[in-house]
């Protein structure tokens, strides 16, 4: 059964106001007008079939009825915002950003990265085609490049060899990256893609 609730912009305005139990106050905080937060409350009032505040002018005075319910949107609020913080940290955690020389990430990369997709769906991949690589002041988790490069402080783990070039790929991932589940997932499915290329070409 579908539940009827009151307008979402009228349960912030009346939880503000029944916070700081005034509307100026509340509106400040909420970026809104006096008077835009006096007729959410009111209009939320009429919904309810309650009176939530005694008004004497401009000085209010919330009512044991809007106590109460202010106690139980206060709860459901911090539940939302906890719920939603949770959400972005999993969806930070879970993000790789793959940063590959556009030459590598469009002949060999890009062809085989559907498969470590397929193997893990929990991961979003972020893929940047660029020849400008500075992985730990851009947050990049790694990076596919030809070369050692001259950013300190990086892990280098040697791919393969990178004919006619005379410098070989490397996989690079910046400091306090290279532990993370999803950089391990990919470094261990990079290596098994790289060995059975190699395979390939013997």
């Amino acid at each position: 059964m579908t539940r009827r609730l009151p307008n979402f912009s009228a349960l912030r305005a009346f939880e503000a106001a029944a916070r700081h139990e005034n509307f100026s106050r509340a509106a400040a905080e909420l970026q809104l007008t006096h008077g835009a937060i006096s007729h959410q409350v009111r209009g939320l009032e009429e919904e309810l079939g309650r009176q939530l505040f005694v008004r004497h002018g401009r000085q209010v005075k919330i009512t044991h009825d809007g106590l109460q319910f202010a106690q139980f949107l206060g709860k459901a609020f911090a539940d939302i915002a906890a719920a939603t913080d949770a959400m972005r940290a999993a969806s930070i955690s879970q993000r790789l950003t793959i940063v590959s020389l556009p030459s590598f990430a469009a002949h060999w990369l890009t062809p085989r990265l559907g498969r470590f997709i397929e193997l893990h769906p929990e991961i979003e991949v972020v893929l940047q085609s660029s020849a400008r690589q500075e992985l730990a002041r851009d947050a990049v988790a790694v990076g596919l490049r030809l070369g050692r490069g001259n950013e300190r402080g990086l892990e280098l783990l040697r791919l393969m060899a990178a004919p006619p070039a005379a410098d070989d790929y490397y996989l690079a991932t910046p400091p306090g990256a290279a532990t993370l589940p999803q950089v391990l997932a990919f470094r261990r499915w990079l290596l098994e893609e790289v060995e059975a290329f190699q395979r390939q070409q013997r």
